[in-house]
């Protein structure tokens, strides 16, 4: 799992493994350690949990785009709106020189909060309706 805050190192988690195995409670690891128990609790029920000390790999497949190329897809989208996703991902490749497709480019859209926007329809008029209009 991430760390939330700040990450022990290896050793350290050992340490407080080592000694929870001896028969010390959560406060006096916490003490001798200098520590916060919260920490040294998460620490021991990740061991009992995964059976190592070592974080586990994050789920899914990491952002293929940077935050500069983000915040470049968002300046892009808020100048033109009438730009499509594939148009985008042309620019965005020529700038990083990786290729996007329009999907991600649309993903990323959503993410930052910018949707597609459809027109509303407008009825056709009838013959009947301009004869009550005029």
């Amino acid at each position: 799992m991430a760390p939330h805050g700040k990450e022990l190192s290896e050793d350290l988690k050992k340490r407080i493994v080592a000694l929870h195995k001896d028969g010390l409670g959560y406060k006096k690891i916490a003490k001798n350690l200098k520590l916060s128990c919260s920490m040294v609790a998460r620490t021991i029920q990740q061991f009992n949990w995964t059976g190592s000390t070592q974080n586990r790999p994050h789920h899914g497949q990491p952002n293929k785009l940077s935050a500069r190329a983000q915040c470049h897809i968002q300046k892009l989208s808020l100048g033109n709106r009438r730009m499509n996703a594939a148009s985008i991902a042309v620019e965005v490749e020529g700038l990083g020189g990786q290729p996007v497709s329009a999907q991600n480019i649309h993903c990323t859209l959503h993410q930052i909060g910018l949707h597609g926007c459809h027109h509303r329809r407008k009825p056709l008029l009838k013959m009947m309706h301009k004869k009550a209009i005029c």
